[in-house]
C-alpha cells in the first residue's frame, strides 16, 4: 500500500505533509471538509506531488536529468501555482501518456486531481484568481466492457475455496458475499459483526466517502455467514473485543486487503480461471443480477453504491441479453409453419424468368435459455454438505 496508510484502518494515518503547503492544506480539506475517504485523499496527494516534481524539472528548478522519484516535491508556494499555464498542463498530460505510459483513465484521474486543487485555490480559499485547468477536458475514454465470470465459473471458484485454503469456511463466505452482494474489497474487509443483521437478512456497508448503504442477503449469503460465524466465534484465542467479521487464522485479527486478494487469486488459479481479479467478482455480481434478476440500472446503482449513474452505465452492454430475450418473447416468433409442406422459390441455376419449387423441412423454434433463480437464491453451494465435508476432513487429519 503506502508508508502513510494502514489498509486495516486507513482513517488513521500519518500526516500528509511531504508536499508544498498548499497541497497539504488541500488534502486536509478533502478529508475533513469535503468528506473524502483517506484512500481518495491519498490518491490526490500522490498525483499533486507528481505534478510538483514535473513542474520543478520543467521550470529548471532541478537538473534536467533528475529522476522524478528523486525530486523533492516541497518548496512551491502559492505564487508559483499562479504561474502554471494551460501549456504546462498539456505538457504534463503528454508526459504522463508518452513517457510514463499512463492509460487514458489514469491520465484523466490525475487531471481531476489538478482540477480539484485549482478549484480549491480559486473558489474555496480565494488564493488565486484564475484556474489554468478550467477549459481542459480529460481524454476521451475507451469503452471497455467489464470482465466477469459466468455462473458456471463462479460455482467452480466456490468449489475451489474448499480445497485451496486452511480456513475454507471463511474463504468460501467471502467469495459468496463478493458474488452475491457486489461489495468492494475495502467494504468486505471493513465489515464488523454489528453490521450484520441475519434476522432481517441485510448487511450494512460503508463505501467510498464513508457512504453507508444496506444490502440484502439472499439464501446463499445467509448460509455461508452462519457456517463461517459458527466457526469464527468458537476459535481458540479470539479476543471478545475483536469486532471484525473476517479475521486471520493465526493472529485472530482483521484480515487485510492484500491477504484477501491472495486468497481469491489462489482459488481462481486452482479453478483454472485466468485474467480475473478480486474486483472482477464485483463485476460478476452486477452482471448476473442485471442479466437474470430483472434489475434496472438505477436499482443496480444503489446496490453497488455508485455516486453517479454514469458509473453504473458500464453494465448497459448487457442490454444485448435483454434484447435477445425480447425477440424470443415476440408472439410472432412462436408461430409455426403449416403442417403442409411449405413452398419456397429456389432461383439457383435457373434461367431468367424460371423458378423451381423446393420443400423445406419443418423445424421447431429453439428458445434462448437463461439463468434461472440466480438472483433469488444466490450463487452458492450446499452449506450442509460443506459442513459435513469439513468435519470429515478434520476427522481424517486427526485419525
Amino acid at each position: 500500500m503506502s508508508i502513510y496508510l494502514d489498509e486495516k484502518n486507513p482513517g488513521k494515518h500519518k500526516p500528509f505533509d511531504d508536499a508544498s503547503q498548499d497541497i497539504v492544506e488541500y488534502v486536509r480539506y478533502l478529508e475533513v471538509i469535503a468528506g473524502k475517504s483517506a484512500n481518495t485523499a491519498f490518491s490526490y496527494y500522490c498525483d499533486l506531488r507528481g505534478f510538483s516534481r514535473f513542474m520543478k524539472r520543467r521550470r529548471g528548478l532541478v537538473p534536467d536529468d533528475s529522476e522524478m522519484k528523486d525530486i523533492d516535491p516541497k518548496g512551491l508556494d502559492t505564487a508559483f501555482w499562479a504561474t502554471v499555464t494551460k501549456e504546462d498542463i498539456y505538457e504534463y498530460l503528454y508526459f504522463l501518456s508518452r513517457e510514463c505510459g499512463n492509460k487514458k483513465s489514469s491520465t484523466a484521474r490525475r487531471l481531476a486531481s489538478l482540477h480539484g486543487f485549482y478549484d480549491y485555490l480559486v473558489n474555496q480559499v480565494n488564493r488565486l484568481d484564475a484556474d489554468p485547468t478550467a477549459a481542459i477536458h480529460p481524454p476521451k475514454q475507451d469503452k471497455v466492457l467489464p470482465k466477469y465470470l459466468t455462473a458456471e465459473q463462479s460455482i467452480e471458484l466456490l468449489e475451489s475455496t474448499q480445497t485451496q485454503s486452511d480456513f475454507p469456511e471463511r474463504d468460501y463466505c467471502m467469495v459468496v458475499l463478493f458474488l452475491n452482494c457486489g461489495m468492494r474489497l475495502a467494504e468486505l474487509v471493513g465489515m464488523n459483526l454489528d453490521d450484520i443483521d441475519l434476522e432481517n437478512r441485510q448487511i450494512r456497508l460503508f463505501g467510498k466517502g464513508h457512504k453507508e448503504r444496506m444490502v440484502y442477503l439472499n439464501d446463499a449469503c445467509i448460509e455461508a455467514l452462519q457456517l463461517y460465524l459458527s466457526k469464527r466465534n468458537t476459535m481458540e484465542g479470539l479476543l471478545p473485543q475483536e469486532k471484525a467479521v473476517f479475521i486471520t487464522r493465526r493472529r485472530k485479527e482483521r484480515i487485510s486487503n492484500r491477504r484477501v486478494e491472495q486468497l481469491v487469486t489462489g482459488a481462481m488459479k486452482a479453478a483454472g480461471l485466468k485474467g480475473f481479479s478480486t474486483h472482477k467478482l464485483r463485476h460478476t455480481a452486477a452482471t448476473l443480477m442485471y442479466q437474470t434478476g430483472n434489475v434496472d440500472i438505477l436499482t443496480l446503482k444503489q446496490l453497488l453504491g455508485h455516486s453517479s449513474v454514469s458509473t453504473t452505465q458500464i453494465y448497459t452492454h448487457l442490454q444485448e441479453f435483454q434484447v435477445r430475450a425480447a425477440i424470443e418473447e415476440n408472439p410472432l416468433g412462436k408461430l409455426k409453419k403449416p403442417k403442409s409442406e411449405a413452398k419456397v422459390l429456389d432461383t439457383t441455376e435457373q434461367e431468367t424468368g424460371k423458378s423451381r419449387e423446393k420443400t423445406m423441412p419443418e423445424q421447431e423454434p429453439v428458445p434462448m435459455e437463461a439463468f434461472d433463480g440466480t438472483a433469488k437464491d444466490g450463487i452458492g453451494l450446499d452449506a450442509a454438505a460443506l459442513a459435513m465435508a469439513q468435519n470429515a476432513d478434520v476427522e481424517n487429519r486427526n485419525s
